[in-house]
């Protein structure tokens, strides 16, 4: 008796020819890849607003927009996230929380979002909402762990792990891999 799998993508079970598990466990999940990505993307963003978009743009993905894939571009997106990571030490850095440094973080965080989706030909503006939901989240844990260690740590030592975290996010988020594959499941 031929045993009832789950093929692809479709719900309901049946038999499945040997060609089309081998066809369905190759086939990319881009929508997952997408969410994952969006997620770890917008908070690196939330924490250090420049790393989601400048990982992205950095790893040079040939279905990024023409603008991205310019030289310049990478050179000024890198020695602005440089810069922050450097400003963001200094004692008269503003709150993150502060309109301006939280609106950017959100801006940023859907833009890195919703270029990574589109280098996974996923949905722009699912992704583009995770991310900056996901940056609003990271950016207020962020601040609020950061006050909270502040009394027990040396801020400038806080500050350096939170960097550390943001640039692995980052990286994390930009290599979310469409290799991942859907599995054919037993019933």
């Amino acid at each position: 008796m031929p045993r009832l799998r789950f093929c692809g993508r479709r719900r309901a079970a049946r038999t499945c020819s040997r060609a089309e598990r081998e066809r369905t466990r190759h086939r990319p999940n881009t929508r997952r890849d997408a969410i994952v990505g969006s997620v770890f993307l917008g908070a690196a963003s939330g924490l250090r607003s420049q790393l989601g978009i400048t990982t992205v743009v950095v790893c040079s993905d040939p279905s990024l927009p023409s603008i991205f894939r310019q030289p310049w571009t990478k050179r000024l997106l890198v020695t602005a996230a440089a810069g922050e990571l450097v400003v963001d030490k200094l004692p008269t850095t503003p709150s993150r929380l502060a309109p301006p440094g939280l609106a950017a973080r959100l801006v940023l965080g859907a833009l890195a979002a919703g270029l990574f989706a589109q280098t996974r030909q996923a949905p722009l503006l699912v992704a583009a909402a995770i991310g900056a939901s996901s940056a609003a989240l990271a950016a207020k844990v962020g601040h609020d762990v950061r006050a909270g260690l502040a009394h027990h740590v040396p801020d400038p030592a806080v500050a350096v792990v939170e960097d550390a975290l943001g640039l692995g996010l980052a990286t994390a988020g930009s290599r979310v891999s469409s290799r991942n594959t859907t599995r054919t499941r037993r019933l």
